[in-house]
C-alpha cells in the first residue's frame, strides 16, 4: 500500500481548489510578479497563464492603477498602511484586449518559506454595472413618462387654443402682406414644439408592441417611399436589396424604426454629389439583420459614444430623440441596434431583430 505524504496531499487539494475555484485567483510576491494565475483568472482577462506568470500584475490594470501599483506596494512594506489587503473594494480590471470591466478585489497577505505573498481573489462585476445601469436608465424614464404626461396635458390644449386663435388673426390679414408671413412661421414654431411633445411622449411612454408576423423588406420599401415625397429628401435614393423571414413585431413601431434611421440617414449626406442610402437585408438561424449604409460624412468618434443619448443632437432644429427611440423601440423587441463608420466613409447602422421562433417565448413572458 502507497502511503501519500500528508503536505503532498494538502498540496495537491489546494492546486484543486484553486484550479475549481469560480473568482480568480492571483498570487503575486513582494515585487509584484505573478506566480499563480488560476482558471478562472485566464476566463476573466483572456490571458493564459504561462503569459503572465513571471511578469508583474500590473498588466492587469488600466491607468492609473497601472502606474500606482508598485509605489501603494512599496509602500505598505514598508510602513504597513493598507488601502485594500484585508479590506477589498472595487476596482477596474484590464483584459488581454484592452477592455476595461470592473471587478471586486480581496487582498490577504500570508508567509511562505519567509517570503510575504500576496493573494487577489477577483470577481467580475460587469453583469450587476449592467444591471444597475438597466435600473437607473428605467427609474430614469419613469420619472420622464411622468413629466412627459404633465407637459402634454398642460401645454398642448393652450398651444391647440393659441394655433387656432393666430390662424383667426392670419385669416384676416391679406395674404401677400408681411404680417401674413410672420404669422405662417409663429404657427410653424407652434407645430414643431407640438411635435416635439409628441416625440417626448412617443419615447417616454412608448405603446405597448401588438406583435405580428412582419415581412421587413416590404415595410422598409413602404417607408421609403412615404419619406421620398417630403420635398427636403428629394434627390436621396434608397435601395433595398435581400431578404429575410418573417419577424414577429408591430409593424408601427417597427415603421417609426426604419423612418428615424432613413431621415438620419438623409439629412446627414450633403446636397451636392449622389445621396444614396442602401439597405441591405439578411437572414439567419436565430434573427433577421438589416443594415442601413449612407454616403455622408459619418460620425466623429467622440459623439458616436452619445447618439442614443435623449435630447443629444448636432442639428440646429433637432430633437435628439429619434435615435434614442429607435433603440426604446427595438428593445422592447428584443432586438438591437449598432453604429459603425467604415474608414472609407459613411455611416453603418445594423438592426438586428429576433425571428419568430426566438421571440415567441419573449412575446408570450410580456
Amino acid at each position: 500500500m502507497k502511503l501519500v505524504n500528508p503536505e503532498d496531499r494538502a498540496a495537491q487539494v489546494l492546486r484543486a481548489l484553486i484550479d475549481s475555484a469560480v473568482d480568480g485567483i492571483v498570487v503575486i510576491d513582494a515585487q509584484g510578479t505573478i506566480e499563480t494565475f488560476n482558471p478562472a483568472a485566464e476566463r476573466l482577462f483572456g490571458y493564459r497563464q504561462e503569459e503572465v506568470v513571471g511578469r508583474n500584475v500590473t498588466i492587469l490594470m488600466p491607468s492609473p492603477y497601472h502606474e500606482q501599483h508598485d509605489g501603494y506596494l512599496s509602500r505598505y512594506l514598508g510602513t504597513g498602511e493598507a488601502r485594500i489587503i484585508g479590506i477589498g473594494r472595487d476596482v477596474t480590471g484590464r483584459k488581454r484586449d484592452g477592455t476595461v470591466f470592473p471587478l471586486h478585489l480581496s487582498v490577504g497577505e500570508m508567509s511562505v518559506g519567509g517570503e510575504r505573498k500576496f493573494t487577489g481573489i477577483l470577481h467580475d462585476l460587469s453583469a450587476r454595472v449592467r444591471m444597475e445601469e438597466q435600473l437607473r436608465e428605467q427609474t430614469a424614464l419613469a420619472r420622464l413618462g411622468e413629466m412627459a404626461a404633465v407637459i402634454a396635458h398642460e401645454i398642448r390644449n393652450p398651444l391647440a387654443g393659441i394655433r387656432g386663435a393666430v390662424q383667426v388673426i392670419g385669416g384676416r390679414l391679406g395674404p401677400d402682406g408681411r404680417d401674413a408671413a410672420v404669422v405662417g412661421e409663429v404657427v410653424s414654431r407652434i407645430d414643431a414644439l407640438n411635435g416635439l411633445i409628441q416625440d417626448l411622449l412617443l419615447f417616454a411612454r412608448p405603446p405597448q408592441p401588438r406583435p405580428a408576423p412582419v415581412e421587413v423588406l416590404p415595410l422598409i420599401a413602404m417607408t421609403a417611399d412615404l419619406l421620398s415625397r417630403d420635398p427636403a429628401l428629394q434627390g436621396v435614393h434608397v435601395d433595398v436589396t435581400g431578404s429575410a423571414p418573417p419577424v414577429v413585431a408591430d409593424a408601427e413601431l417597427l415603421k417609426i424604426v426604419f423612418q428615424n434611421l432613413l431621415l438620419n440617414g438623409a439629412q446627414a449626406m450633403v446636397s451636392e454629389g449622389a445621396r444614396r442610402i442602401q439597405v441591405s437585408i439578411a437572414g439567419s438561424d436565430r434573427a433577421c439583420r438589416i443594415t442601413f449604409a449612407d454616403t455622408g460624412p459619418g460620425i466623429p468618434d467622440e459623439i458616436r459614444d452619445r447618439i442614443f443619448a435623449p435630447f443629444f443632437t448636432t442639428r440646429a432644429r433637432g430633437t435628439g430623440l429619434g435615435l434614442p427611440t429607435a433603440k426604446r423601440f427595438l428593445d422592447l423587441h428584443q432586438g438591437s441596434i449598432r453604429v459603425d463608420c467604415p474608414p472609407g466613409g459613411g455611416t453603418v447602422v445594423t438592426v438586428e431583430l429576433p425571428l419568430a421562433a426566438q421571440t415567441a417565448a419573449g412575446w408570450t413572458a410580456s
